[in-house]
């Protein structure tokens, strides 16, 4: 069953559902990005792209693309343009931790999409209890594959995420799981295919 608006405000005022803002925000200033079955999510202000690298190879089998990537930090409301075929690692402003019984689903937002910018490729999915340390962000997988450059903004809203309940708890929830990768992440964070399991 996918969450309603008031039972997901509800379920984060009640600390079910962890939602860690930037630093002097709370929810209620950002009440409107609760809307219908989901929760609006924003662009962080820190962003991993692959440079164009002559004579490289991506090998995920290694720890290439976190060496092979460059990060850049950006103002709120600054202007980025993506180029066409231009891919980015993007992190959201929110910070989510899931308990064990509820996945999230995040796709992306019509407006942006009649844009032809992909925000999640295929990696929508977020496991119950995502987090170790904290709540995490989570890290969008971005791409122009309009003919055109587009402009988008930190802090401008890009995606959502809807919540599913799950007929049970987890058995194995992903704060447990030895190869969770990418658990407690604040940052985009690149491929970990390295990683065993």
């Amino acid at each position: 069953m996918i969450l309603s608006d008031g039972t997901i405000r509800q379920m984060i005022d009640d600390g079910q559902l962890k939602c860690i803002l930037p630093q002097g925000e709370t929810i209620d200033d950002i009440a409107s990005h609760i809307v219908c079955a989901s929760f609006d999510l924003r662009l962080g202000n820190e962003i991993k792209f692959f440079p164009k690298l002559e004579w490289v190879i991506l090998n995920p089998f290694t720890t290439d693309s976190k060496s092979i990537t460059e990060i850049k930090h950006y103002a709120d409301d600054e202007d980025i343009i993506i180029q066409p075929g231009e891919f980015l690692l993007w992190a959201t402003k929110e910070r989510f931790g899931l308990p064990a019984n509820i996945v999230g689903r995040v796709e992306g937002r019509s407006s942006i999409a009649r844009l032809w910018l992909l925000i999640h490729i295929t990696a929508w999915f977020i496991d119950p209890w995502f987090w170790r340390d904290g709540p995490s962000t989570i890290t969008l997988e971005i791409c122009n594959i309009n003919a055109v450059p587009i402009v988008i903004r930190p802090g401008m809203r890009i995606c959502q995420i809807a919540f599913e309940t799950m007929d049970a708890d987890a058995a194995t929830p992903y704060n447990v799981k030895g190869n969770a990768k990418y658990n407690g992440q604040i940052s985009p964070q690149e491929s970990r295919l390295y990683v065993s399991g």
